[in-house]
């Protein structure tokens, strides 16, 4: 059977609104999920009601999706991936010093703990006793890394007095994991975001910071991704 050029087009254009209809069913989803996760948490939220509050059916949410735990790391990678696109990264034409970059990359972390209820609930509460433990180390691999290149970078640059970076590293992951934690768990987390940062710069004025002339990430040559707060 011979297909007219006109009966193509018909085909291509019905393939196109049914693509486009799956994604619309998808980010229906997760956008319906993302609210009630966070606001109930996952135990507190029912299948049921994300296909409700979405005018679908739980063929379609189990189309997209195994079951309630596929449905919210499919959140959990989404909230998490808007906050790391909020992170300051260097500048083309003149860039900021490792370590001022660390410690802005820091605050970005507390700031979402405090102030964005979606990152505090699916991601810090929910994410490790959903996803384990397991997950939660192996998430934690990357920052470390990222935090021993800003260390090895602000000693090249005269910023941080010479000290054995990994070890380094792994103390700051680790007190920017248990911050994050403490701001999270407070009854008002934006008082406790302001008590954590004085206890921090105490802490890291100890380990030999240097005046540098490079710009802090304030100064427009200091680029920054910013994402909508939810």
């Amino acid at each position: 059977m011979v297909t007219t050029p006109a009966e193509g087009i018909h085909q291509v254009r019905g393939a196109g609104r049914r693509a486009a209809h799956v994604q619309d069913t998808r980010r229906a989803l997760l956008d319906t999920a993302r609210e009630l996760f966070a606001e109930h948490g996952f135990q507190g939220t029912r299948t049921e009601e994300v296909v409700q509050r979405a005018g679908l059916t739980r063929g379609a949410l189990y189309h997209h999706f195994r079951d309630k735990e596929d449905l919210f790391r499919a959140v959990f990678e989404e909230v998490e991936a808007e906050v790391d696109q909020s992170l300051w990264r260097r500048s083309s034409d003149r860039p900021v010093n490792a370590w001022a970059l660390f410690r802005a990359n820091s605050e970005v972390y507390l700031d979402a703990a405090s102030t964005n209820r979606a990152y505090r609930q699916i991601v810090l509460i929910d994410g490790p006793a959903v996803l384990g433990q397991k997950h939660w180390a192996e998430r934690g691999e990357g920052p470390t890394q990222k935090i021993v290149e800003y260390l090895r970078e602000a000693v090249a640059e005269g910023v941080l007095e010479p000290q054995p970076v990994e070890p380094l590293a792994h103390l700051l992951s680790a007190l920017g994991v248990g911050s994050a934690m403490y701001v999270t768990y407070a009854e008002d987390p934006v008082a406790a975001r302001r008590e954590i940062s004085e206890c921090y710069e105490r802490f890291l004025s100890g380990l030999g910071v240097h005046e540098t002339p490079s710009p802090e990430p304030s100064h427009p040559n200091a680029n920054r991704t910013t994402t909508k707060g939810h």
